[in-house]
């Protein structure tokens, strides 16, 4: 815990110096550039007057690079030293009559203070307006990708992620498996009891499929009362341990789940399929490969038990009745 603190702690303090290092990196320069203006230190090379103007480019540098605070301190220096070399007599205003130089100090001032101010705040506005656009894009991005009653995933960050995934694993030589789930009698709770309880039925699924995976896995919606497991980095054995371990839990909530239980297909890659649509189809030929025999259990795919299609025929149709 100490160990944290501390690194904590030089991680603050080094982001702390790193900050104030570009602070005076502008502040310096700037400092002693008003400096020689007032002090007419530049005055037997160079006229003082235009030179004024050189103090401009870093107001707005700071006005671009630091917050508001920051930005007023360097004006209020700068004003400062500028003042107090003009009612010295010294400067390019203290040349002219006190009421002209005054005047001639005032529209300096004036124009660093707007300058700098004005600047740094369309800044901050810009800037407060990129982050409202970032954080409304990934928002955008969170509800495309999200299933708005489960909040799981849904088939669209399946599909892109699945072929992601299975691109890794071909790299590194692992297995993924997948896992096709499908709500036993969904249909009959829907009939029964209305939309509502089938939408609550739903979004416990999810919650209890949300605690029966690891942080590596990924849950998603993939319509209706289908559901799918992508497990990186898994065995068969692990997979159909998972599987029987959802398996039951919905089984042992059915009651409060009215009545609905689960039936599940598992697939992995690369032993059943090393595409991501044929891994899908493989494991949704193990769901049917449950349901047909009784539902409410979990299946392996077996390459010998039937061909796999694309598209599911009318016959091979899974039944919700």
């Amino acid at each position: 815990m100490n160990a944290l603190v501390r690194e904590r702690h030089q991680t603050d303090l080094s982001g702390f110096l790193s900050y104030a290092g570009q602070v005076l990196l502008i502040a310096l320069p700037m400092l002693a550039v008003t400096y020689a203006i007032f002090s007419d230190a530049l005055a037997p090379t160079l006229p003082s007057l235009p030179l004024t103007f050189a103090v401009l480019p870093f107001v707005i540098w700071a006005a671009l690079r630091f917050g508001r605070r920051e930005v007023t301190a360097l004006n209020a220096l700068v004003c400062t030293i500028a003042a107090w070399h003009t009612l010295q007599g010294r400067g390019p205003f203290a040349s002219a009559a006190l009421t002209t130089s005054l005047l001639l100090l005032l529209a300096f001032m004036g124009t660093l203070v707007s300058t700098g101010l004005v600047l740094n705040a369309v800044v901050g506005e810009r800037s407060r307006a990129f982050e409202a656009l970032a954080q409304a894009l990934k928002t955008l991005k969170e509800e495309a990708i999200r299933d708005p009653l489960t909040n799981l995933y849904n088939r669209r960050f399946l599909r892109d992620y699945l072929s992601r995934e299975l691109m890794r694993a071909a790299r590194e030589s692992i297995r993924v498996a997948v896992i096709m789930i499908d709500l036993d009698r969904f249909k009959r709770v829907n009939d029964t009891a209305g939309h509502a309880a089938g939408d609550f039925v739903l979004t416990e699924i999810a919650t209890l499929l949300k605690r029966h995976i690891r942080g590596t896995d990924i849950a998603c919606r993939y319509g209706g009362e289908e559901f799918t497991l992508v497990l990186p980095n898994a065995t068969l054995q692990s997979a159909r341990r998972r599987g029987e371990a959802i398996c039951s839990a919905i089984r042992e909530e059915s009651g409060r789940l009215r009545g609905v239980t689960a039936s599940l297909g598992v697939a992995i890659f690369p032993d059943h399929a090393t595409e991501p649509a044929p891994l899908l189809r493989a494991a949704d030929k193990a769901l049917y490969d449950a349901k047909s025999r009784g539902r409410n259990q979990v299946r392996i795919f077996a390459h010998g038990t039937a061909k796999i299609s694309a598209f599911r025929s009318k016959t091979a149709k899974r039944s919700h009745g």
